[in-house]
């Protein structure tokens, strides 16, 4: 995969582009030479009665959101310092139909950037769970209290043998190729490996295609997978994690996998995830 276009998503009532996923997402764009895209929607409350989260019910009304064209213009101007090319979506949308709308743009670019602010109008959780299962994409989760900007030289990739996992990381590729440090971990209490490869198998794929990489064969223990994961990561100084989406998109309610639920709840790095 190479990277030409990256649409983010970011809620306008809280978007700053020094920060989180706004940062991020152009500081990737500008690594890659990309095109960014940005949704930044206006948003009219107005829902159906018992329709999404308390976040959004408790905004009540059918209030439109003012900061928009302020957001937009802030981000335009920060692509511009960035050396971006850019294009910001400002539609107006019901709070509803965001999470759908989000999926279509997303199915025109090669990656999306999505955060995890529970403020404003609409959780941007629940659109990320949406652009995860209904986009077709990869999806880079970025914390809200990410403040670090973009970085891939540290990458750590959950496998598990499966075909989410491979799916990942190919999609990862374009990370993984420029990476110093890529490290495979699988976490062999966890599931029984159903597979005719062996660990060299992967790893002489791999570096067929310009990656070099390590295995590291972990415990789980009595934790939970996505923690585990997530300690794996934190004890290797990874700058991005990748892993495969494991659950099912029905209409608007997610089922979600051990560790797809554990990484989206609550996120402690960025995270491409693919489903």
């Amino acid at each position: 995969m190479t990277i030409r276009t990256v649409l983010l998503h970011a809620a306008s009532e809280t978007l700053d582009p020094a920060t989180s996923a706004s940062r991020y997402a152009l500081e990737l764009a500008r690594t890659f030479d990309a095109h960014l895209a940005a949704l930044v929607l206006e948003l009219n409350a107005a829902m159906p009665k018992g329709f999404a989260d308390n976040h959004a019910a408790e905004a009540g009304g059918r209030r439109r959101n003012p900061n928009v064209q302020v957001a937009a213009d802030a981000l335009r101007e920060a692509a511009g310092d960035h050396g971006v090319t850019t294009s910001v979506i400002t539609d107006r949308s019901h709070v509803h139909s965001t999470p759908e709308i989000a999926a279509d743009y997303a199915r025109l670019a090669d990656l999306v950037v999505a955060g995890t602010c529970d403020e404003g109008l609409l959780s941007e959780r629940i659109v990320a769970e949406a652009l995860v299962f209904q986009s077709g994409r990869p999806i880079i989760i970025v914390p809200d209290d990410h403040d670090g900007g973009f970085a891939a030289d540290r990458i750590l990739v959950a496998w598990d043998y499966t075909r989410i996992a491979a799916r990942a990381l190919s999609d990862a590729m374009p990370f993984l190729r420029r990476a110093s440090e890529v490290t495979l971990v699988c976490f062999g209490d966890d599931k029984d490996f159903s597979t005719s490869l062996s660990q060299e198998d992967v790893l002489v794929a791999l570096r067929h295609r310009g990656v070099e990489a390590r295995f590291e064969q972990l415990e789980r223990r009595s934790r939970d997978i996505g923690l585990a994961i997530c300690d794996a990561a934190t004890e290797r100084q990874a700058d991005l994690l990748v892993m495969g989406a494991s659950g099912q998109s029905r209409a608007r309610s997610f089922v979600l996998g051990g560790a797809t639920r554990g990484i989206m709840a609550d996120p402690k790095f960025p995270t491409l995830i693919s489903h």
